[in-house]
């Protein structure tokens, strides 16, 4: 059996590697200056160091592994990894988050569509969302978080007028930030903090997803559908029990649901999701959202789908077994072939 090296110093490794990988599996850090042996496999992060060393690896006949799944576009400034792979057939393997890995001769391309899902259930566990109860007590129609500027949200931003003074929300480019918001003090990753007294207080969240314009990209696509991603954005309110409406690319309410989660049609006309031209998609989601009666929450069914979708989102040994059929297992066979 090959043994893999993680290009990380072990205080500064992600939390989920080790504990993921079977405990047969022969792994060590990065030793700076220490020679390997062949059957060394080199795990790179994206976000992680000593990239520097790629190129050297290969050249040499090892196996390197790119891990950039916390992205579904891979970025442009990495592309150089992607060539050097594709000079020394075999050796490369590139992980990306989303729907379908594009076939690419000479390179293993894995796709993750669960990742942050996966991810995003512990670091939002440290949080203790998975013991809130709901106590709702609705003063708004809305929750909506925005923080990066992007044309297409100041599109859906500027659009949604007068109907802003009906919500919660934020635009931390705009300077406009959420009460009581997530502080250095509290620690934990701040993305996935959620005061719950946001929730309570409105009737359903408005997820303004990473990218709404269908056209919009920050690298290269190593995926077949592309437009597909689902971040924390999406999850937060499956986990915390609260309805919803997707400002997110074509399909992505849809990709949400084949991953096994409720949706609510008898809330929302969810045929948005269908509009092809992305204003025109947001144009209708703001008619949704200007048209939307609270006192239709009061039904059987939506409460039973609010449950089940956190239940699922928390549901620690399914998403153990997704880690390891969608990451853990296509490793072990890249490393071992």
């Amino acid at each position: 059996m090959r043994k893999i090296v993680y290009m990380y110093q072990q205080h500064e490794a992600p939390h989920w590697f080790r504990p993921a990988m079977s405990v047969d599996c022969a792994v060590e850090y990065w030793q700076p200056g220490q020679a390997y042996e062949s059957d060394v496999v080199f795990y790179y992060d994206m976000y992680g160091a000593y990239h520097e060393n790629i190129a050297q690896q290969l050249a040499q006949g090892h196996r390197v592994i790119f891990d950039a799944k916390n992205e579904h576009y891979v970025h442009y400034r990495f592309h150089w990894v992607f060539l050097l792979m594709l000079q020394h057939p075999g050796q490369g393997m590139i992980i990306v988050s989303g729907e379908g890995a594009k076939s690419i001769p000479g390179v293993t391309v894995v796709a993750v569509p669960s990742w942050y899902w996966i991810m995003d259930q512990s670091q939002i566990m440290h949080f203790n969302l998975h013991q809130y109860q709901p106590q709702p007590r609705i003063q708004k129609k809305f929750f909506m978080s925005i923080g990066l500027q992007r044309p297409d949200r100041d599109y859906l931003y500027d659009n949604l007028g007068d109907v802003l003074q009906d919500s919660i929300h934020s635009y931390r480019h705009r300077g406009i930030n959420l009460p009581n918001d997530w502080r250095e003090d509290m620690g934990g990753p701040w993305q996935r903090y959620v005061n719950t007294d946001w929730l309570d207080a409105t009737a359903f969240t408005l997820i303004v997803e990473t990218y709404i314009d269908d056209a919009a990209t920050s690298g290269f696509s190593l995926t077949t559908n592309d437009q597909h991603f689902l971040c924390e954005k999406s999850y937060k309110p499956l986990a915390c029990k609260h309805p919803f409406v997707m400002a997110s690319t074509q399909g992505n309410l849809a990709y949400l649901r084949s991953q096994g989660f409720e949706t609510f049609p008898e809330l929302f006309d969810e045929s948005y999701d269908d509009i092809p031209d992305w204003r025109a998609r947001i144009n209708r989601i703001i008619e949704l959202v200007r048209d939307f009666d609270p006192r239709s929450l009061d039904n059987p069914r939506t409460k039973e789908k609010l449950q089940y979708n956190s239940a699922r989102f928390f549901d620690q040994q399914l998403t153990q077994r997704l880690l390891n059929s969608t990451i853990v297992d296509p490793v072990m066979r890249f490393v071992n072939a």
